[in-house]
């Protein structure tokens, strides 16, 4: 059997949109159009998310968190309560020998663990909220920090015969830049390219 995938004439539309929705919207109205889903492809530059968050913050300080400053003081809160908790309940019935013991026998394995999981949960919270709180600059910044890419671009593969309604429904969302791609036997060439 021989494979002809390779002399097959296909054509290829890509678009360029500058807002992630308009692309999902262009990939919704091909698919209406009847092309094939797995012809059609949508590869963004920055998520709606991305994008919101790059708009919203702010440019004099050092975005440095790992999870948002409240729940790393909420983990910080359980695994000290827990940990220490633990290890106060140890303390306080005698199975670990550790300095303070005899005041954690003196008040018992309960209030022992109440106390020890208390201060370790607070003392964790705090380094939870401060560790992934964000850092002022001492200088402001020189330059703009860098931004995301905001383009989505959406593709589709197709025959020949077909690109003009490709190109009408992806032209519906108001691309920056439509471009048009053929294949001859197996060798991609650029046809139309419209700003």
């Amino acid at each position: 059997m021989v494979d002809d995938t390779h002399h097959t004439t296909r054509v290829s539309l890509t678009a360029q949109y500058d807002h992630p929705s308009k692309a999902r919207d262009a990939a919704a109205a091909l698919e209406a159009a009847g092309f094939d889903k797995g012809d059609v492809k949508v590869v963004a530059g920055a998520s709606d998310e991305i994008l919101r968050a790059q708009r919203q913050s702010d440019p004099y300080v050092l975005q440095r968190d790992e999870v948002p400053p409240a729940t790393g003081a909420a983990m910080g809160f359980v695994v000290g309560l827990l940990g220490f908790g633990f290890l106060g309940l140890l303390t306080g019935s005698g199975l670990v020998n550790i300095m303070g013991k005899e005041a954690a026998q003196a008040v018992g394995p309960f209030w022992a663990a109440v106390i020890a999981g208390g201060i370790g949960g607070l003392g964790l919270a705090l380094a939870g909220y401060i560790f992934n709180a964000p850092l002022p600059l001492p200088e402001p910044p020189e330059h703009a920090p860098g931004k995301p890419d905001p383009r989505t671009f959406v593709s589709v593969l197709t025959e020949p015969g077909k690109q003009a309604a490709a190109g009408a429904a992806l032209s519906r969302f108001e691309p920056g830049l439509l471009t048009e791609w053929q294949a001859d036997n197996g060798e991609w060439l650029p046809q139309h390219t419209r700003a």
